[in-house]
């Protein structure tokens, strides 16, 4: 049976329609690839197999772009996508595939950049880290824009590839709570008196409530203010607002937002702002799992880069001598401090540091021996430190990355340094969607 997408144009000369093209392979992001015309042609949506008609929205030297116009012959792995805005959201890209496959999607797409970047092929890959597939997520952000001529607040995610926001309705990845608030919100967005001035939304699901995040471009009429706390209260909920970067008031029941590692006995409080794992199930089991590969033991000194607000930290602290943990953010700094000294650990030392400016490894922590080094940095990587590591000598390096071409890359360093991959494994933190965590474990020869 056909089937019909709407094609994203954005440059009339690329907007040409190519009949019957057979889509290869997968890539790591679960886009179908072609050659076309000795270049590799990404197709967003399709499947291992299939016939299609495609729409060129890049032509680029190396590479092409495209999307799909009609499916001419379907693969048997496609299935009806959940949720409906699938077709417009560029929140989630893999819905037309069935979980499992995902995974194996993901898996194989690990190897393959493994062996490209890091020139090695990896033998297995450890068994995969997953949660449910649906209601897993429990923060997210949403555009918020004023339309002049409808003169409503649009309230959404981002449109694939564009800056317009979709109508948002509904979210199934969403935790049911804040999927729940999502038409709500939107309704008191448009009764305020600045709806004109408002920047985006923030929704958090701690462990001890919902929190929601307002960023505003000018201050809140005592009207707005009183409609914001009143929906609050019948919701149940914590309102902040936020006027800058580094201004946050809480308009309603100013309690400490709280998520906990329940395996670990660890709780941790947090702001409504800072950086959290999205996928809590998903989150212990990564824990888990990195203590279990670092192989810990009492006599251990560690080393946790890139540690944010300790969530490794603590954990590992309290199975060892002493924990170093090093972040680049301040307040992420103190937070961990504030949250090891309510843990009663004494033995965990929180350091802010740039780990991208080879200076900061000159710092008096950085002098120190380590027998396990845990690292989890951002996209970007840790190139910078790698070297720092390998000349620390540890006998065990866990290294857990939510980009893989980095951490290919960055691995090929290690793997000329001096150690093996002992151990490697996707997470999937963020089903439905192409993006995928993973782990490495490396030990000294």
């Amino acid at each position: 049976m056909a089937q019909f997408f709407k094609a994203s144009r954005t440059n009339k000369q690329n907007n040409r329609i190519i009949k019957h093209c057979q889509v290869d392979k997968l890539d790591h992001q679960g886009r179908g690839m072609l050659f076309h015309q000795n270049k590799p042609m990404f197709v967003e949506g399709g499947l291992i197999g299939e016939i299609l008609d495609v729409c060129i929205d890049e032509d680029k030297k190396r590479y092409k772009k495209a999307s799909i116009v009609k499916i001419q012959k379907a693969s048997e792995l496609r299935i009806k996508p959940t949720c409906q805005h699938y077709q417009e959201c560029g929140g989630c890209h893999l819905q037309h595939i069935e979980q499992s496959s995902q995974v194996n999607v993901k898996q194989q797409g690990l190897i393959d950049l493994f062996e490209r970047f890091a020139k090695h092929k990896p033998e297995q890959l450890a068994p995969t880290i997953s949660s449910s597939p649906w209601e897993y997520r429990r923060c997210a952000r949403f555009g918020v824009i004023y339309d002049k001529k409808s003169k409503k607040v649009q309230m959404g995610f981002r449109r694939s590839g564009s800056s317009e926001l979709i109508n948002q309705q509904a979210c199934p990845v969403l935790k049911p709570a804040l999927a729940e608030l999502i038409v709500p919100i939107k309704i008191l967005l448009n009764e305020l008196q600045g709806k004109m001035s408002l920047g985006h939304i923030e929704m958090v699901e701690a462990d001890n409530t919902v929190a929601v995040l307002l960023r505003h471009l000018k201050p809140l009429s005592a009207k707005d203010k009183q409609l914001i706390i009143d929906f609050s209260t019948s919701h149940d909920i914590q309102f902040y607002a936020q006027s800058s970067p580094t201004e946050v008031q809480c308009l309603t029941n100013d309690s400490r937002l709280r998520y906990s590692l329940t395996q670990q006995d660890c709780h941790y409080d947090f702001n409504i702002n800072d950086f959290l794992q999205v996928n809590a199930e998903v989150n212990e089991k990564m824990v888990v799992q990195a203590i279990d590969w670092l192989a810990l033991t009492a006599s251990d000194r560690v080393l946790d880069l890139f540690c944010g607000l300790g969530n490794f930290s603590l954990p590992i602290a309290k199975l060892t001598e002493q924990v170093v943990a090093v972040e680049g953010v301040q307040k992420m700094v103190d937070r961990g401090t504030d949250n090891a000294l309510q843990a009663g650990l004494s033995n965990v030392h929180f350091y802010q540091a740039d780990l991208s400016d080879l200076n900061s490894l000159q710092a008096d922590w950085a002098q120190g021996s380590y027998q396990k080094v845990l690292l989890d940095p951002a996209r970007a990587g840790a190139a910078e430190c790698m070297s720092f590591i390998i000349n620390k000598q540890p006998t065990h390096i866990v290294y857990v990355s939510c980009d893989p071409v980095t951490l290919a890359r960055d691995s090929e360093q290690l793997l000329n340094g001096g150690y093996q991959l002992s151990k490697l494994g996707l997470i999937d933190m963020f089903p439905q969607t192409a993006h995928m965590e993973s782990m490495a474990l490396f030990t000294k020869v």
